[in-house]
This record gives C-alpha cells, sequence and structure tokens, in this order.
C-alpha cells in the first residue's frame, strides 16, 4: 500500500521553512554557510531555530546559543532522524535551519519518512548545496538530487564555495552533465564569496552570528570588508532570503540592539 499524507492538526496560518545545508562531506562550507544563512534570517526580525547535527564540532550551536533556540540532534541512525522529526512538530518558529554533519550520504535510507513528514507538517524543504571544484562533490550533488535532499526539495541552490577558488575557476561543475539536470530540475546555483581569514578567527575566538559581528569592537577596515562580504553573501543567497517576511510589520534589528 502506498504511504499516505497524514494531516497535521497545526493551523495553517504560518508556513514554516526547513533550510538544509548540505554537501554530503566535509570541508566544503557547510558551517559557515548556515552560519551566515542563520544569521542573515535573524537579521529580518523572523523567528528561527538552528538544529545543530555536527556532534564532532557542534560551531554552529555556539555562535547562536546566546541569540535563538538551538535543538542538538543525532542524525547516525533512523531513530535520530525520527527524533528530529518529533522536534520539528513543537516548533514554532517560522524558520528552522539545519547544516548537515560529515559524510551523512544515506538521506536514501530515510528520504520517504522524511518527505512525507514535512509534507504533513507542511514544512517546506529548501536545500542549500555547498560545492567545491572537485569531480567527488559534483558526484554528491548529482546523488541528492536522484536520491537525497534535493530530490523532494521545493527550492535548492548549488552554491559554488569561493574558498576554492574565483567563480570562473569552477569549469568542471559549469561543463557537467550534472549541473544541466540540476538546472533542469528548476534549481539555482550561485557564487558564496570566500570570508576573510581575520574574520574567521574573530568568528572562532568569539563565536556569534555573523551580523552581530558588525557592532562588535572590530578596527575600521575589518567592519568594512565584513559589512562587504554579508552583502555580497546576503546576494548570492537572495533567491531564498529575499521572501522571507519579518514576524513584525517592520524589520528588526534585534541582533544590533542586543550586542549594543
Amino acid at each position: 500500500m502506498k504511504p499516505k499524507l497524514i494531516d497535521s492538526t497545526r493551523p495553517a496560518c504560518k508556513k514554516r521553512r526547513l533550510t538544509i545545508i548540505d554537501g554530503a562531506k566535509g570541508g566544503v562550507g557547510k558551517s559557515l554557510v548556515g552560519s551566515f544563512y542563520a544569521s542573515a534570517v535573524l537579521s529580518q526580525g523572523t523567528s528561527l531555530t538552528l538544529i545543530e547535527s555536527d556532534q564532532a564540532n557542534p560551531d554552529v550551536a555556539r555562535r547562536f546559543q546566546h541569540h535563538t533556540g538551538v535543538v542538538l540532534a543525532d542524525l547516525s541512525d533512523r531513530d535520530g532522524w525520527i527524533s528530529l522529526l518529533q522536534a520539528l512538530e513543537t516548533i514554532e518558529s517560522r524558520d528552522i535551519v539545519m547544516p548537515m554533519p560529515a559524510g551523512l550520504n544515506n538521506i536514501g535510507e530515510i528520504q520517504e519518512l522524511l518527505s512525507l513528514t514535512l509534507a504533513s507538517l507542511g514544512i517546506e524543504l529548501q536545500v542549500i548545496f555547498c560545492l567545491s571544484r572537485q569531480n567527488d562533490s559534483i558526484a554528491l550533488i548529482d546523488q541528492s538530487l536522484g536520491s537525497g535532499l534535493s530530490a523532494f526539495a521545493t527550492r535548492a541552490i548549488a552554491l559554488k564555495n569561493g574558498f576554492f577558488g574565483r567563480d570562473e575557476t569552477f569549469d568542471r561543475w559549469r561543463n557537467s552533465d550534472q549541473r544541466t539536470r540540476w538546472i533542469n530540475a528548476g534549481f539555482a546555483e550561485a557564487f558564496f564569496p570566500e570570508l576573510h581569514h581575520q574574520l574567521i578567527d574573530l568568528l572562532e575566538n568569539d563565536p556569534q552570528p555573523l551580523h552581530a559581528m558588525l557592532t562588535a569592537e572590530l578596527p575600521v577596515v575589518l567592519r568594512i570588508e565584513l559589512d562587504n562580504w554579508l552583502r555580497a553573501a546576503r546576494s548570492s543567497l537572495d533567491l531564498l532570503l529575499a521572501d522571507h517576511p519579518a514576524d513584525k510589520a517592520e524589520t528588526t534589528h534585534a541582533l544590533a540592539e542586543e550586542a549594543v
């Protein structure tokens, strides 16, 4: 018998979104991209819950634990996924952001349960897939499109990480059949700028949302560098961020006020 959607008792007055930052392996920038995306959502005044699924290095949780709700998740087996999906049913935030841990390539085993549960709860799935310039990264995004998270996402972006080189150096991706399949599926691509190493060091030494760093006691040149980077990073993900309505009529500046 074909599985059926189960009607959720949750009122349909507020659309919720789960944005998963994927890459299917370590070292492709999921933590930084996830930190930026969560920070950008918060800076717009939108309610947010962050899901930290990296058991070995929960750096994203450390950056947001004093700024928004954080849920810890262990996705190493099916039981962990079921616990997470149960938690999603109780989360009231408009936006839920989850960077994936490294090396989690068994989404196909949980795909049906995940897609049916999200649909039943009325949660829209968005995927940001972080790309390096290597062939294995291109193969993994194709796997995501075929049997992974992107296979049932409403919107998805292939994000070329500037840490690995300028946009024009992603020629393997640009000329690949995998890119053609991605675009034909109705998904987008973008280039994510590299963050200056001094700013990365400051973020590691003083974990916090990236937008909050603008109010910290930074040297003028680093504050300007960070502001320019935030604008460029925002532009790369504007497809997902542009229609995030704030919970209030006017966008708040909660992070800046909190840091003053």
